[in-house]
């Protein structure tokens, strides 16, 4: 799910309610990881050090010595402890923790609520990466002929809150009958990798969807950056920078999908002309003080909820007298 969602409609009806586009079907994100090298020797070390007594007593013990068929069945016992060890780990250990994962899930994960719902719970508690200081900026330019430019700045922090590394590549979309122009991209971790696209850059990277009449540059078409998982120490967040621009009618309703897990989110109005006004809300924990440009939502998202804003005139267009005939 992109960043960002514009609606769209018909120049003649640009005064309806929008419809949103078709949400991509999503495919629920097991929270189960890959282990480490390290992981896995400490899983394993007891078979090993069984098969290694096997292999030593097979191979060492005299054959004259007493008691010698007993000693060689137990070596034989523990190398196949050690081969059955070793093939439970790599292939069946991580398919039984998921099966029983599941049933679990059934009953203490949303008890009592229809398996639908308790999806949606295993969704939400199966989140890795999770965005923080949110800030969506616009800046309007003056309304000609019924339409206006808004040029667009989405900025965000996000970390991975798993317990294995994960890759990360951002995506943007954006209504074609919007003319959308995606003018910037930057994103990495301060000191380390930085990726940073110019609009050159970024326009050999669009796709255009004419079913869903959408334009994106999508994260298969960008390098991914591995993130570290913050319960591993890491502390550095990934920086991702956006930058567009788009032509939308002069009143008209901006809907913000929340694509992914965010921490609060910020709606912000660099430039606004006098013709404008600029209002968002229907939302409990929003914070705006009047006069300010700025409307902080202070709670958390899950994927698919949204943010909406809507810009209209505050004063009546100045309309040419026609002349008497």
């Amino acid at each position: 799910m992109p960043p960002i969602e514009i609606l769209s409609v018909d120049e003649a009806s640009e005064s309806a309610a929008p419809t949103t586009i078709p949400a991509k079907d999503r495919t629920p994100a097991r929270r189960f990881y890959a282990l480490s090298v390290k992981d896995h020797f400490r899983l394993l070390l007891p078979f090993l050090l069984a098969g290694a007594v096997g292999v030593l007593a097979r191979a060492n013990y005299p054959y004259s010595w007493p008691a010698n068929e007993l000693v060689y069945f137990l070596a034989d016992a523990l190398i196949v402890a050690m081969i059955l060890g070793v093939a439970f780990d790599l292939f069946s250990a991580k398919l039984l923790v998921e099966r029983v994962s599941d049933g679990l899930a059934q009953t203490l994960v949303g008890r009592g609520l229809p398996a639908e719902m308790q999806g949606l719970v295993r969704d939400v508690v199966s989140t890795d990466l999770v965005r923080d200081h949110y800030v969506k900026s616009y800046a309007f330019s003056t309304p000609e002929n019924g339409r206006v430019q808004v040029n667009v700045e989405v900025r965000y922090e996000i970390r991975n809150y798993s317990e294995a590394v994960r890759d990360y590549a951002p995506e943007l979309t954006a209504e074609t009958f919007f003319q959308p122009e995606f003018r910037f991209l930057e994103y990495g971790i301060a000191g380390r990798k930085i990726y940073t696209f110019s609009d050159e850059n970024l326009s050999s990277k669009v796709e255009i969807e004419d079913t869903l009449g959408v334009s994106r540059v999508p994260k298969t078409a960008l390098p991914a950056l591995s993130l570290k998982p913050v319960r591993a120490g890491e502390k550095a967040a990934c920086q991702v920078t956006w930058r567009y621009g788009l032509t939308v009618p002069e009143q008209y309703c901006d809907v913000t999908d929340i694509d992914e897990a965010t921490l609060g989110a910020t709606l912000h109005v660099e430039t606004l002309p006098e013709e404008l006004e600029f209002v968002s809300g229907c939302d409990a924990s929003l914070h705006h003080e009047a006069g300010s440009q700025t409307w902080y939502f202070e709670r958390a998202f899950i994927a698919g909820q949204h943010l909406r804003a809507w810009w209209f005139r505050s004063k009546p267009a100045a309309r040419v007298p026609r002349p008497r005939t």
